[in-house]
């Protein structure tokens, strides 16, 4: 039965996910999973939200999608463990080490290859299979083709976001350090743990300047284009009955860094749209105008967001 994931960025975004329609949702914590303070949750709190979930059948993972330096593996290795014991069902993870790691302590987690791995091809999956991954979040640059050309190429499950990129950028997310250079601020809490806001990759937050407006020379030349570094992913709709056809084993939909309310929106949106698919429809064109409008919504705190951080990254 294909599984329904939303987002958590807070403990109140989490509930709304789960209350509006979500099997299940992947949380963040603070300093390990690739974003803002703000959108990430403390222990405590991915605690009370698995001592929720579990009598009510919902499903957790959580995102520890950061590159640790040796000495922060014993303290990233513990916190897994403490949420693999409250009860969570898999972790999201991107270090290859740190995955094979994982496996061995925890034969009986889920392991997600988190899409920050920078997967390119079947490959990347059967090597991070051979590490102990059983689930791979596909890169939201692919699309039913690929699918189709992997599908049955892989013995792992597939886990497909819920927006894909409509062209492709220069930047694969997960192997960019652009931020990097900009600022880097260090904050290392009483775990240990080096909090390097500035760079995704070491446990804090990029600038995302990749959404700012560059100029390319190309030579001494200036180039007539503004260059897209990222693309800019939109929601899907139209792709969703291939991806049940093609097996996909869990929907994913992103948004910690958005607010509550639209989160919970998408949600509902998308369990009457999945449901819809999965009782048979292959037509989800009733759904458009709905999804036109969520789109909308989408884009506009996208843009409030990335503006903020590029003003961060200016200043």
């Amino acid at each position: 039965m294909a599984v329904l994931m939303g987002p958590g960025g807070t403990l109140d975004m989490a509930l709304t996910a789960l209350e509006r329609g979500c099997d299940s949702v992947f949380v963040g914590p603070k300093g390990w999973s690739r974003r803002p303070a703000s959108d990430e949750l403390h222990d405590e709190e991915i605690r009370d939200l698995l001592a929720w979930a579990g009598p009510r059948g919902k499903d957790i993972r959580v995102a520890v999608n950061v590159m640790p330096a040796p000495e922060e593996i014993p303290a990233m290795l513990a916190k897994i463990e403490r949420y693999a014991a409250w009860g969570a069902g898999g972790v999201m993870l991107c270090d290859p080490g740190c995955i094979a790691l994982v496996r061995r302590h925890l034969p009986d987690l889920d392991i997600h290859v988190s899409v920050t791995a920078g997967i390119f091809n079947l490959g990347d999956i059967a090597f991070y299979e051979e590490m102990g991954a059983n689930i791979v979040v596909i890169p939201y640059r692919w699309g039913v083709a690929e699918l189709e050309q992997i599908r049955d190429k892989t013995r792992m499950r597939l886990e497909a976001f819920m927006f894909q990129a409509v062209k492709r950028g220069r930047i694969c997310p997960g192997r960019c350090y652009s931020s990097s250079y900009f600022q880097i601020t260090h904050n290392r809490d009483q775990a240990g743990k080096d909090h390097h806001i500035g760079s995704a990759s070491r446990g804090g937050s990029c600038y995302r300047i990749c959404r700012a407006k560059w100029d390319l020379t190309v030579g001494e030349h200036p180039h007539a284009d503004t260059p897209d570094l990222k693309a800019t992913p939109d929601l899907l709709l139209w792709e969703l009955p291939d991806y049940v056809a093609l097996g996909v084993d869990r929907f994913k939909i992103p948004g910690r860094e958005r607010s509550p309310g639209l989160i919970g929106d998408i949600c509902a949106f998308y369990r009457r749209a999945l449901d819809h698919v999965l009782a048979g429809g292959t037509d989800v064109s009733a759904f458009a105008p709905e999804w036109d409008e969520i789109r909308r919504r989408w884009v506009q705190e996208r843009g409030r967001r990335d503006d903020g951080r590029i003003a961060s990254a200016a200043q």
